[in-house]
């Protein structure tokens, strides 16, 4: 299942406090600092279970080396999708080199100190990564009042992934939904790009946030 999706930016914390933030609206829950001191995140909880992590980077020179560094420009950008995963080493094993890296421990500590621990494996671009919570998925997913947004936000419908080669693609997300239901549209076009559509109390609405990747 769709776990979250991953937007980037290089100042988090002056992202959020801009007056005219896209995020304002939203009830913006502070996730804490991740186990590699590089990055921190925010996130933005969907009744549907999905959240969108917003994420900064609080060592820039560091950040350099981060995958996601360069999604990260002034503006913000759509920078990575997750799938959760039940059983992450069977899955490593199926999509055999269809993974690049892992699995590989991961973790933050929640600003009232609660530590949260998973495990990841990274997928060859443009297809997500996958993620096993060790803890309780409800300590890094928080509900209750976190899941209510003024503006009716409801979490994060689906992933549409734009790429110029849309047959190889195509296959392997093909291949990753041999693992289970994968809510990814694909389509052509002149560059690979990323972009989600979220789901509102007002049903005829509908955002898509591309990001160049």
């Amino acid at each position: 299942m769709l776990d979250h999706v991953v937007q980037v930016y290089r100042d988090l914390d002056a992202e959020l406090a801009r007056s005219d933030s896209p995020w304002r609206g939203f009830n913006v829950v502070a996730g804490g600092v991740h186990a590699d001191g590089v990055t921190h995140n925010a996130l933005v909880i969907g009744s549907n279970g999905t959240y969108i992590e917003l994420v900064g980077f609080r060592d820039p020179e560091r950040g350099k080396d981060h995958r996601w560094w360069k999604v990260a420009t002034e503006e913000g950008g759509p920078a990575d999708f997750a799938l959760l995963s039940d059983d992450l080493d069977a899955d490593v094993v199926a999509l055999g080199d269809l993974v690049t890296r892992g699995p590989e421990a991961g973790g933050r500590v929640r600003p009232d100190g609660v530590r949260i621990e998973w495990r990841t494996a990274l997928l060859a671009a443009p297809l997500p990564f996958l993620i096993q919570d060790i803890t309780s998925r409800e300590l890094r997913v928080p509900g209750g009042g976190e899941i209510r947004h003024p503006n009716g936000f409801m979490g994060v419908l689906g992933v549409l992934v734009t790429t110029p080669d849309v047959a190889a693609t195509q296959a392997r997300f093909a291949r990753l939904r041999e693992r289970g239901t994968v809510p990814v549209e694909v389509r052509g076009g002149p560059q690979s790009r990323l972009s989600w559509r979220l789901a509102w109390r007002d049903l005829s609405r509908r955002v898509d946030r591309p990001s160049e990747s």
